[in-house]
């Protein structure tokens, strides 16, 4: 009997007070507590076959590259908790994902409430997200953030020396519902036709391109993050081609774009 049907069956039964053990969670517990899950990270592999801590430890340490040594435990499910040595180590992977393990998404997130690992939210993770075919008056950083609303949560928009953003496409970092299927547009309305002149000013509704910069592999089918379409509910043996979705959603990094020239 596994530990979740042992509290549901322990829950359904009328205890006594002597069969029943109650603690307290005082202040000072509190406190040394949240010690602990300040040097914590959590997280999830979207994998479906189990994660050997071994090869996880092995692989980690090769990418990372920590200052101090991490503690890894198994927390069952694929998830894991990382005990971190140094806080600049933690901050500093947090920051640079999204990270992966065997071509999976890895869903880094920080322990919240007591640490309980089955409240812990593994829905989103932060991507650095291209914005193409921005309007010139829209390369600006509050519009750009109002822009990646559209997507998800704005955690950062890329700008330069000068404070701008005017280029190519705007970049901006943003924390993604993974649940959700990845957005391929977001569409600008245009509001201009109020004004006397506004046949002469009525524009379309402007389109956006979105790419994902290192998106791991994803459904073509439903466009979300965790499965190839090939094993979606919603794959009815379509060609390739009449997908919903495609790799053309993955962005060229500029260190990719180096790499080409």
């Amino acid at each position: 009997m596994d530990t979740e049907e042992l509290i549901k069956r322990c829950r359904s039964i009328r205890l006594s007070e002597e069969e029943e053990g109650k603690v307290t969670f005082k202040r000072g517990m509190k406190t040394k507590g949240e010690k602990i899950l300040n040097g914590c990270l959590v997280r999830k592999i979207l994998l479906s076959r189990e994660v050997r801590i071994e090869r996880l430890r092995s692989a980690m340490q090769q990418v990372w590259k920590t200052s101090r040594e991490i503690k890894i435990e198994n927390l069952g499910d694929n998830v894991f908790m990382f005990k971190f040595g140094s806080n600049e180590d933690k901050r500093r992977i947090l920051a640079g994902g999204p990270w992966y393990f065997d071509r999976a998404l890895i869903v880094l997130t920080k322990p919240y409430g007591i640490g309980d690992v089955k409240k812990q939210d593994f829905s989103h993770a932060s991507f650095w997200v291209q914005l193409h075919d921005v309007p010139i008056m829209c390369m600006e950083k509050e519009t750009a953030a109002e822009l990646g609303g559209a997507i998800g949560k704005v955690e950062e928009v890329e700008i330069d020396s000068s404070g701008e953003c005017i280029g190519k496409f705007l970049r901006m970092r943003i924390s993604i519902d993974i649940t959700k299927p990845l957005k391929k547009l977001v569409v600008l309305e245009n509001m201009e036709n109020e004004r006397e002149d506004a046949e002469r000013n009525k524009e379309e509704d402007i389109p956006m391109l979105v790419y994902y910069e290192r998106v791991p592999d994803f459904c073509f089918c439903c466009g979300r993050i965790g499965h190839q379409y090939r094993e979606c509910a919603y794959y009815k043996s379509q060609s390739k081609d009449e997908l919903a979705y495609g790799p053309w959603l993955k962005a060229t990094t500029s260190a990719e774009m180096l790499k080409q020239s």
